[in-house]
């Protein structure tokens, strides 16, 4: 397990509007947009009181580099829109992968400790298809007062997956990974996942 702090990478999760497209032309055109994508959303039931405005589908975007980011969206976020992102705080691991099919976020109840982090990096190191795991928090950017603050938001674990068959095979992969970290005895509870229709740039 990497201890590397990587507070300044994570991903933008934004509603697919109207206002959208001049967000795509701005990032496809910024030097801390790593990747782009066209992705659709599952929230877990639980979780939907925590997001206004929840969508079906988003712009996912990959950045490096956090304060350059917020002041992008700063100039072209509509006043009705609400966005968050997840920021990877430090990197379990990554292995070399050519695509990401899948993302796939997770909270915990409460703080893990080295060992614990250690075992569930190591269960999830052995996944094939599990290409990136981060420990990270969620940020809100909206303009307008949440109705609900999420309780867990410094609790998030990120992972990336490269599939290989359907969306639907990702996600059942994916909840076969989580029951494979539950049988530790950490519970890993579904958040939201983002299957990846389209890569924008």
């Amino acid at each position: 397990m990497s201890e590397n702090l990587i507070a300044s990478c994570g991903y933008v999760c934004y509603p697919r509007d109207n206002n959208a497209q001049n967000l795509i032309e701005y990032w496809r055109n910024s030097d801390v947009v790593k990747d782009l994508y066209f992705a659709t959303a599952t929230f877990a039931f639980e979780s939907k009181p925590y997001f206004p405005n929840n969508s079906n589908q988003y712009i996912l975007v990959k950045y490096v580099g956090l304060d350059k980011m917020v002041g992008g969206i700063s100039k072209y976020q509509s006043p009705s829109s609400s966005l968050f992102l997840f920021n990877n705080q430090t990197e379990l691991f990554e292995k070399y992968h050519e695509k990401v099919s899948y993302v796939s976020i997770y909270y915990t109840r409460y703080d893990h400790d080295h060992h614990e982090l250690r075992d569930i990096a190591g269960i999830l190191a052995r996944k094939d298809m599990v290409v990136s795991a981060n420990l990270g928090n969620l940020k809100f950017i909206n303009n307008k007062k949440l109705p609900f603050i999420f309780p867990h938001a410094d609790n998030i674990i990120i992972l990336e997956v490269e599939g290989k068959k359907s969306h639907q095979s990702d996600q059942n992969y994916c909840e076969k990974t989580r029951r494979d970290v539950a049988r530790k005895g950490i519970a890993l509870i579904n958040l939201v996942s983002f299957s990846i229709l389209e890569k924008l740039s």
